[in-house]
């Protein structure tokens, strides 16, 4: 069943809320917020080798991108955030109830991404208090102890979501000058952010020759180094 509008603003709100408390939990203990950032590091490099010949291919570099930088970035986003929260009750108005359960779904990402990565750094330092550097055995370790699988399992389906999504929005030719109209008065109001993300989304997936074998290879992918790590 189609998720409604009303929905789909009290997931944006709870997955907002939530990502941001979390964020603010793992900056105000020093040490914690350095083994978050070290976590999220090597997954990025992960990330990066796991699925390099799609960032070396031309034709699905763009997207491949989109997905390393926007869903699962390093940078601060406590601007996307503020915006967000701005812009949710004129989003609930004037967007469909599928582009706000997309916006929801990559908000829910990033609060289980804050969440998951904060306790593997936990599972980490309490496995290795004296540890330099993380490397592939002790983010295995790290990995199993933390639990939460099934979240993990979850994260994974939410890219899916996004990634078909995109797919569908790509096939809708006058979007791309809507978007355009739009980048002014988007970061006029100050929710530039927001709209880059979503035009450079637009923009990536229209440039794919397989949209949906890309979705599908990268979801293989993920579910398989997540089976991986369970069972070596």
């Amino acid at each position: 069943m189609s998720e409604t509008a009303r929905e789909a603003e009290a997931r944006l709100r709870a997955a907002l809320a939530e990502a941001r408390s979390t964020r603010e939990r793992s900056a105000a203990d020093v040490a914690l917020a350095g083994d978050r950032m070290a976590v999220r590091v090597y997954q990025r490099a992960r990330l990066a080798q796991t699925h390099a010949d799609l960032l070396a291919d031309s034709g699905t570099a763009g997207a491949a991108r989109f997905f390393l930088d926007e869903l699962y970035g390093t940078e601060d986003v406590s601007a996307r955030d503020a915006e967000v929260e701005k812009v949710i009750k004129v989003l609930v108005r004037f967007l469909p109830a599928s582009a706000l359960s997309t916006l929801a779904d990559a908000l829910e990402i990033d609060a289980l991404s804050e969440r998951l990565d904060r306790l593997l750094a936990l599972a980490w330092r309490k496995r290795a208090p004296q540890a330099i550097a993380l490397d592939a055995a002790s983010y295995r370790d790290a990995y199993r102890e933390m639990g939460h699988h099934d979240e993990r399992e979850r994260q994974i389906e939410l890219i899916e979501h996004i990634g078909l999504s995109l797919c569908k929005l790509a096939r809708v030719p006058l979007l791309r000058g809507l978007l355009a109209m739009m980048r002014g008065p988007a970061h006029a109001g100050g929710v530039g952010h927001l709209h880059d993300f979503l035009e450079r989304g637009y923009d990536t997936f229209t440039a794919l020759p397989d949209a949906r074998g890309f979705v599908a290879k990268l979801i293989a992918r993920e579910r398989a180094e997540h089976a991986r790590l369970l069972a070596s």
